[in-house]
């Protein structure tokens, strides 16, 4: 980005010092992978950035065209995931860059949201976007630790494509270790890299079309297989489940050969893992769109993580209702996963019902104002909720 597309209402000062802390590579290149935790060159979306005062941001960023998991949906809409994935880099490497946090210190992302409204009908997409960023400090700020938060927007030149924020901490390793054996029970966690991730028996991984991917590599979530939706390894506990039918459980499924998810190793279940098992879980939840030529396509969300979710242990995905009056073709589902008892992430996933891509804008739409509850998850919202971790000092993505 170069200081010329900062916008004109930042003072004329201020848009000389952005040109000087510019790295004025613009859309041309990324910024080094290690700013942003990554070890796939091709997995960094961040090309550029400039500080325009304190605390506010802009960042370029780019869309990579037919990148493996974040694809667009069968509707043809960009995936709101990516949207996710740039607020995790900007919120790196921000805190790398203009806050001084250390490469070597380990970052626990808290929660986020998002919100990714459909385009209009006459909307032309743009390849060359900009993410604006208020950042904060929500902690004094320590050579041991670093608490932030964002809020952003990202901006082409159609406008508003999306909102969204994150909180997170950084921390040194020995703190990191100590909130590690603390989230394990007193039990050191094994190192990145090596965990055994546990399935439950009997669990089947979904079919990708069930869950609204195209790659059965990208499935993170499997069916049980037993009738009263639990299987012998781990139950989800009495309180988690009472109300709930079978259907309305999933098991998680982690890959840790999946080129993404875990571009570096990793001694937890990721956060970017648990937001598409959100995702899934609640895709899957949902069944056959409510019409005819019409697909169901997430345009919001969030996740809170509770704890840090272990590679060494069955996850439970439970998936419910969220209460409010909503429209018919419109639903928000919220996902816990639950592990050894407790809540270690829970979120929401906002669908609509649009129209599938090459189908026309009105064509099954009187069909779609007759949906009447959601499949595979009607009746649920008496359902009790999932033992929590409130009151948790910091959680981990």
């Amino acid at each position: 980005m170069l200081a010329a597309d900062v916008p004109a209402d930042i003072p004329a000062d201020t848009r000389a010092g952005a040109r000087d802390e510019s790295r004025g590579a613009g859309f041309e290149r990324t910024v080094p992978q290690e700013l942003v935790h990554k070890t796939a060159a091709g997995e960094v979306l961040l090309t550029d950035a400039v500080r325009v005062r304190p605390g506010h941001f802009y960042l370029a960023v780019r869309t990579p065209g037919g990148h493996g998991l974040y694809g667009p949906d069968a509707a043809g809409r960009t995936d709101p995931t990516l949207f996710v994935e740039m607020l995790r880099q900007a919120a790196i490497y921000l805190s790398h860059r203009f806050y001084g946090v250390p490469l070597d210190h380990p970052f626990v992302f808290c929660g986020l949201d998002f919100d990714v409204p459909p385009p209009a009908p006459d909307d032309i997409h743009d390849d060359a976007v900009v993410l604006e960023v208020h950042c904060r400090e929500t902690k004094e700020r320590t050579p041991k630790r670093a608490a932030m938060s964002l809020r952003a927007r990202l901006l082409s030149s159609g406008g508003v494509r999306a909102t969204g924020s994150v909180t997170w901490q950084a921390v040194d390793s020995a703190r990191y270790s100590a909130l590690r054996t603390r989230g394990a029970g007193g039990t050191p966690p094994p190192a990145a890299g090596t965990a055994v991730t546990v399935a439950p028996p009997g669990a089947r991984v979904m079919r990708p079309e069930l869950v609204g991917r195209e790659d059965e590599l990208d499935v993170v979530v499997a069916e049980l297989t037993s009738p009263d939706g639990a299987t012998a390894g781990e139950e989800p506990g009495q309180d988690a489940v009472a109300g709930l039918e079978p259907g309305e459980v999933w098991a998680l499924h982690v890959d840790q050969s999946h080129p993404v998810f875990f571009d570096h190793p990793s001694d937890h279940v990721p956060g970017m893992l648990l937001l598409e098992a959100v995702r899934q879980a609640s895709r899957a939840a949902l069944g056959p769109a409510p019409a005819p030529l019409y697909e169901w396509t997430m345009s919001g969300g969030g996740v809170e993580f509770d704890a840090y979710c272990e590679l060494t242990a069955p996850t439970w995905l439970l998936v419910r209702t969220s209460p409010g009056g909503e429209a018919a073709d419109e639903v928000t589902l919220r996902v816990d996963a639950v592990q050894n008892g407790r809540s270690v992430a829970s979120g929401t996933a906002r669908w609509s019902a649009a129209p599938a891509r090459g189908a026309s804008s009105d064509s099954g739409a009187a069909g779609v104002s007759g949906a009447s509850g959601v499949g595979g998850v009607a009746g649920v919202s008496g359902a009790s909720g999932v033992n929590g971790v409130a009151g948790a000092e910091e959680t981990a993505a």
